[in-house]
């Protein structure tokens, strides 16, 4: 870790713009500004390159002497952080979905107010001329009106954004892809694109003209007025979190037909990719589980494997126990003299405790004894 020199970095900083300068040293034109306050150097004042760089005259601080200033560290050398540090590109993809939808993007797909209707837009252009308008002044279809395409606009711009409607659905059934509309009077129409369901719709945002009070009775409400905008955009995917493809300043929607088409199977391209993952997250887990399952059965052969040893070792230790004890009631009842031979009654009380003490002990062979026949009895 180095320290910064006061006189270096003055001349720097008056050579060329604090941003350059920061990046040499991988920090930012604030953190390098801090430094400079610190070790009390003058830096260029706002507007000093841009009079520099036209020939104006522009004046140039000197650097003041300054005593007990504080040291201040260097965390990087120089060069350590590209100027302009980039992430590397993203390797474009190359998968056949995706090269479709780089050829449809491309193409070039007209809008003609003036072509037969397909039959979803026939029956959307009815419905909607014949439906009524929200407080929005949104057209909606009346509740015995028959389901049509996700239309969302104001009267004014109903033509127009079925002439966009009417492009966009003959192109998706020119390419095998399936367009439905959802009965039960709900409004989602949807594109079967790869397999996937896509919803989309054409909508219009209205702006607020106007707002006043209004006094009912004894309490007020406030009532808004929307105006229909013009400018129409269309969503593919998820209405709320899409795409979203705009009227825009260097055209409408009707010269970027293939980009709405093109965001519909964007979407579902996701749609499989997102399917993918998860199969692939399914997989780990279920072989995460069944390597859990090995651990569990793995953990519990080895603590039966340990709670065996113990149970040795507590017998091994019993039966020590028990022999002290038989050596030691043995050397009592000789020393009161009582008949031990294996016919007297005591002698056979021993053979008995050594023969339970070898019962006990893991390390021999157990002698034959009527407990072993426990099991024989059953119990009712």
């Amino acid at each position: 870790m180095d320290t910064w020199n006061r006189e270096e970095l003055y001349a720097e900083v008056w050579e060329r713009p604090m941003v350059k300068v920061a990046a040499k040293y991988g920090i930012s034109s604030v953190m390098l500004g801090k430094v400079c306050r610190k070790l009390q150097i003058p830096v260029p004042g706002r507007g000093y390159w841009v009079k520099k760089e036209f020939g104006k005259p522009v004046e140039r601080l000197p650097l003041p002497d300054a005593k007990d200033l504080p040291v201040v560290h260097r965390l990087k050398e120089p060069g350590d952080v590209p100027a302009n540090p980039k992430a590397p590109p993203k390797p474009e993809p190359t998968d056949d979905y995706y090269k479709l939808i780089v050829e449809m993007e491309s193409r070039t797909i007209p809008v003609d107010p003036e072509a037969t209707r397909h039959k979803l837009v026939a029956v959307t252009a009815k419905t909607l001329s014949q439906g009524q308008e929200d407080t929005r002044g949104i057209l909606v279809r009346k509740w015995d009106q028959p389901d049509c395409l996700d239309i969302r606009v104001t009267k004014t711009s109903l033509e127009r954004a079925l002439a966009l409607a009417n492009a966009v659905v003959k192109t998706l059934e020119a390419e095998k892809f399936a367009v439905t509309v959802q009965g039960e009077g709900k409004r989602s129409t949807s594109a079967m694109i790869f397999g996937q369901s896509v919803p989309f719709a054409i909508t219009e945002k209205a702006r607020e003209v106007g707002r006043q009070i209004v006094k009912e009775y004894s309490w007020t409400r406030t009532v808004i007025e929307y105006q229909g905008s013009g400018k129409l955009e269309f969503r593919a995917g998820d209405y709320a979190y899409g795409s979203k493809i705009r009227d825009g300043k260097r055209g409408g929607l009707e010269k970027l037909i293939p980009q709405c088409i093109g965001a519909l199977m964007r979407d579902a391209r996701a749609q499989i990719h997102h399917a993918e993952q998860a199969r692939l997250r399914e997989i780990e887990r279920q072989k995460e589980e069944r390597e859990r399952a090995v651990l569990a059965e793995q953990i519990a052969a080895e603590e039966k494997k340990v709670k065996e040893f113990e149970g040795w070792v507590d017998c091994w230790a019993r039966a020590r126990q028990m022999r002290d004890f038989i050596a030691d009631l043995e050397r009592v009842w000789t020393e009161k003299k009582h008949d031990l031979s294996p016919e007297a009654e005591k002698g056979k009380r021993l053979v008995w405790m050594k023969q339970q003490a070898d019962r006990m002990d893991p390390m021999i062979q157990s002698p034959p004894s009527v407990l072993d026949r426990k099991r024989e009895i059953s119990y009712r």
